[in-house]
């Protein structure tokens, strides 16, 4: 229920979310209102995103709106170098727990943090009501409570060219484990790979030789972003 409730917050492609509202308002260069979860996760992704000095950007939502890597199919640069322009983390104004937009056409996509802070709400849900041992794995997103009957959890770390096995083994206790690897959401066109970790400066997936990265932090959306 906690998960549904926040898809329709942070969704962007559902239309009754209040993220895909907000990207589609025809008046985004006025302020408006957030509701609190909103305004943290944009905060932390503005952030993190000035931190990173852009290599990391809440406001990629113009770029990753063009890829479909259910369909696999390969945007056409023309319409990727178009929305490059867009992408800026410095045209958004958040204040007073209000947004203004300093772009029409830049949008927010929060699907690099959203699950972490998901994922820290839950373990704040299941600690309140008196839940002190649990493992919350949504996806890539492994956030341990306590500990398993006063032992480690262990958490197994997919092997980027097997995926169907373990690389390493992790011994856990109230942290939080985040993977993300250029395996998870990709295809192959032309002898080419292409997957879903996109640079904000280019348009396309990141080129770096690394095939997945493994953080480990206090809080889920720490190691998210």
């Amino acid at each position: 229920d906690l998960c549904k409730k926040y898809e329709r917050i942070f969704s962007t492609n559902n239309k009754k979310s209040e993220l895909y509202k907000i990207n589609h308002s025809s008046n985004k260069l006025e302020a408006q209102e957030l509701s609190n979860d909103l305004y943290k996760v944009i905060k932390q992704g503005l952030y993190y995103s000035d931190l990173s000095k852009g290599s990391f950007d809440i406001t990629i939502g113009s770029i990753s709106s063009l890829w479909d890597f259910k369909k696999h199919t390969l945007p056409e640069d023309p319409l990727i170098q178009q929305h490059l322009h867009d992408v800026s983390y410095k045209n958004i104004i958040l204040e007073n727990h209000k947004i203004r937009f300093l772009n029409t056409e830049t949008m927010i996509d929060l699907g690099a943090i959203a699950k972490g802070y998901i994922a820290d709400k839950i373990k704040d849900y299941l600690l309140k009501e008196n839940v002190n041992n649990a493992i919350i794995n949504l996806g890539g997103n492994v956030l341990c409570v306590g500990n398993k009957n006063n032992e480690q959890f262990m958490v197994g770390l997919t092997d980027p060219q097997e995926i169907d096995q373990s690389i390493l083994t992790l011994t856990i206790d109230d942290l939080s484990v985040v993977t993300s690897g250029v395996y998870q959401r990709y295809f192959e066109l032309n002898g080419q790979k292409y997957h879903h970790i996109l640079n904000p400066q280019t348009g396309y997936n990141y080129e770096n030789g690394l095939s997945s990265v493994t953080i480990i932090s206090k809080t889920s959306l720490q190691a998210d972003t």
